[in-house]
């Protein structure tokens, strides 16, 4: 089998779990996701993600896997919907009680209800006409991969950058975990 053909049959979410378990490495993963269009970064992300302890799960039994991940894909549209709606109190029950948020732009993680909403509140207020375009998704189990562009007009002061006035677009990825339907992690990288 050519390298080519192997690239085409082999999906992103089959390529995760061939780094996790060391039979792919970092830089071939990287060069095959730019290959098919994943910019840099976030195969980047995707690839130190993919290495990290700390976002290996356990696999969820499910009947129907296929089902599953449309589901957890289907939870993910409402929830980019209600982050768009600008209230950050209509995404609460979108996490778990004890769910942890890492978002790049931030030092530390936030946990719980109370965090999470506070961070996304400071963040919708700071960008009131946001907009997301989602460029590439992936689903696996219970796992979501977006890579993204946001888009809106920096409102409000974010952590050591000042609010701007002027219109931005910025490139990122989230990482989304669920468990019985719940977000119970969730890493943004731009």
């Amino acid at each position: 089998m050519s390298d080519e053909q192997e690239k085409q049959e082999i999906t992103i979410p089959q390529m995760v779990e061939q780094v996790r378990a060391g039979k792919l490495s970092r830089r071939h993963f990287i060069a095959i996701a730019t290959g098919i269009g994943v910019t840099a970064v976030g195969a980047g992300v995707i690839a130190t993600v993919a290495e990290s302890h700390a976002f290996r799960t356990k696999a969820t039994h499910v009947t129907n896997a296929d089902e599953y991940v449309t589901h957890n894909m289907h939870l993910h549209d409402q929830h980019l919907a209600k982050q768009a709606s600008g209230n950050p109190q209509s995404m609460r029950n979108e996490y778990a009680p004890n769910a942890v948020v890492e978002d790049s732009m931030y030092e530390g993680s936030f946990i719980g209800h109370e965090a999470i909403m506070a961070r996304k509140g400071q963040g919708m207020a700071s960008i009131r006409d946001l907009k997301l375009e989602v460029l590439n998704r992936k689903g696996n189990g219970s796992q979501v991969i977006a890579e993204w562009v946001a888009t809106g007009t920096h409102s409000g002061d974010f952590p050591g950058l000042p609010a701007t006035g002027r219109q931005f677009s910025i490139r990122g990825v989230t990482v989304v975990i669920r468990k019985d339907g719940k977000i119970v992690r969730e890493s943004l990288y731009y």
